[in-house]
């Protein structure tokens, strides 16, 4: 084998390489990807095994719409207002996550996309107020978010609920090692 035989191989050799690189760098990358959206699942799970926090939605879901104002909030709740605050500043969380990308609106929207809707509804008096005496950036994430969902909702199909919309669904066979 001649000398530009030999380069002609290497090259082929390197290109080949180099492809390989590129398309196990890719499917490393969707790995990573898929690997993340399913931490952020559990860690957006985590909220429901907290007792306090399921007992502020709850009690947030059903105040009354008159609150507009945090003394008004505070009497309302008693001792309980930081559990329903942490539920605010949640959204509020989750809302900024999701604009920056790190956070997909899709499994926000299937987690808990009514709740944010509903809570938002019965706070918006409260965060108004908060507004007019401070500035508009108090829960501005919360606003949007909920505000994102209700155009979510309005563009499309809204899905039944879980156990309606996916009452045929089966688990997928299990593949024996």
């Amino acid at each position: 084998m001649d000398v530009d035989t030999a380069a002609a191989y290497a090259e082929i050799f390197g290109l080949v390489t180099i492809l390989g690189a590129a398309v196990y760098s890719w499917y490393q990358i969707r790995e990573m990807k898929a690997s993340r959206d399913s931490a952020a699942a559990l860690m957006l799970s985590e909220h429901f095994h907290r007792p306090d926090w399921v007992a502020g939605v709850v009690e947030m879901v059903y105040q009354p719409k008159e609150i507009d104002s945090l003394e008004k909030f505070k009497e309302y709740h008693g001792d309980r207002w930081p559990d329903l605050m942490a539920v605010m500043t949640t959204w509020e969380s989750m809302g900024a996550l999701v604009h920056r990308g790190d956070l997909d609106f899709h499994l926000v929207y299937g987690m808990y996309s009514g709740l944010i809707v509903s809570t938002h509804e019965v706070c918006l008096p409260l965060i108004e107020g908060e507004r007019a005496r401070f500035d508009n950036t108090r829960f501005e994430w919360f606003t949007w978010l909920a505000e994102q969902i209700n155009k979510f909702n309005e563009s499309q199909r809204v899905p039944d609920a879980a156990y309606l919309e996916h009452r045929d669904w089966a688990p997928p066979v299990r593949r024996k090692n």
